[in-house]
């Protein structure tokens, strides 16, 4: 067989199986943590004839599906802002978290419900950018935006973060295709295969 043919086969399959063997491992270790840490907290309270293997990681799920519930509480959210105020607040732990928080805050619901659409915006250096409007309705426009411009968002493709530029509404060209698929297309450079049309 063709040593050339066989290399290509071999960086075809590696390139292929690397994506899922992070992917299980993450969710491994993650369980491996929850496990850990909640497991020996749960050993703390109870005798240890209660506790059996897993019942961290089930502990786990358990307290971030509670976490969850309990951010819908205003009381719960001002408690947890005021935490996150002082994290925010040690120069290191500052940086890693907010890219972090605000990354993941990309691909969650409430994040992709204030997108309104996706759009292109003309570059400087040439050719165009994929973009999400997040104001362009008068009753959201902010004092400092002139009238008859919009809000986009720019995020950065395999990195954390994005810029937010004010533009006129006439500027930016609205495309055919969902938040979901842009945000995929960005984050992955356009790496992605083929992205189909949004429905109508």
């Amino acid at each position: 067989m063709d040593t050339q043919q066989v290399s290509k086969t071999f960086f075809k399959g590696l390139i292929a199986i690397i994506p899922l063997a992070l992917t299980l491992y993450l969710l491994v270790w993650l369980a491996g943590a929850a496990e850990y840490a909640l497991g020996n907290i749960f050993k703390l309270f109870f005798p240890d004839r209660w506790y059996f293997k897993g019942l961290g990681f089930v502990l786990g799920l358990v307290v971030i599906y509670f976490f969850g519930k309990f951010l819908n509480s205003r009381f719960f959210r001002r408690v947890f802002n005021a935490f996150e105020d002082l994290v925010i607040q040690v120069p290191v732990v500052k940086s890693i978290y907010t890219a972090i928080r605000d990354f993941t805050a990309l691909f969650s619901s409430e994040q992709k419900g204030k997108f309104e659409q996706v759009v292109l915006v003309d570059v400087p250096y040439g050719g165009q950018q994929i973009g999400f409007i997040t104001v362009s309705h008068p009753d959201d426009i902010k004092p400092f935006m002139p009238n008859n411009t919009i809000a986009v968002f720019l995020p950065f493709s395999y990195q954390m973060g994005g810029n937010t530029i004010i533009l006129p509404k006439d500027s930016v060209k609205e495309i055919d295709m969902t938040i979901e698929d842009a945000l995929r297309f960005i984050a992955t450079a356009g790496v992605v295969g083929n992205i189909p049309a949004k429905e109508q």
